[in-house]
């Protein structure tokens, strides 16, 4: 399906939640980063995604944005001792599939789940494709 087409994001400056309503059609759904991030020590980032229709729940996925990136676009990745550095737009080892098209919330969760020694966040967006 190459790398599909943005319909939505949900923009993150630091931990929290978001969400957007996108126009998606039935079938596979890809989730994306564009991320800018810097930290020192061993982290865990997670985002925890939930699409529904109509109030009720369609899919969920979660999504490592620090994992290796099967798909990247204009990326800067460093990694010296224990500084750590990401930048640019890649492609989340997460997809789901949703049943039927129509109007679709995406509730996002964006958290460490093994928070590192420091970090500076200054984006983590989470793109739908399709």
């Amino acid at each position: 399906m190459g790398c599909g087409k943005e319909l939505g994001r949900v923009p993150f400056a630091k931990e929290g939640s978001g969400s957007t309503t996108v126009a998606l059609k039935a079938g596979e759904v890809s989730f994306w980063t564009d991320i800018d991030l810097e930290y020192e020590g061993s982290a865990a980032l997670d985002y925890e995604v939930e699409l529904s229709q109509g109030g009720t729940k369609i899919a969920t996925a979660s999504c490592d944005p620090l994992a290796r990136l099967s798909v990247k676009s204009m990326w800067a990745e460093t990694n010296i001792g224990d500084k750590h550095t990401r930048n640019g737009s890649g492609k989340l080892d997460c997809t789901v599939s949703i049943p039927a098209s129509g109007s679709t919330t995406v509730t996002v969760v964006l958290a460490f789940s093994s928070k590192p020694k420091s970090v500076t966040l200054r984006k983590a967006d989470l793109v739908i494709k399709q």
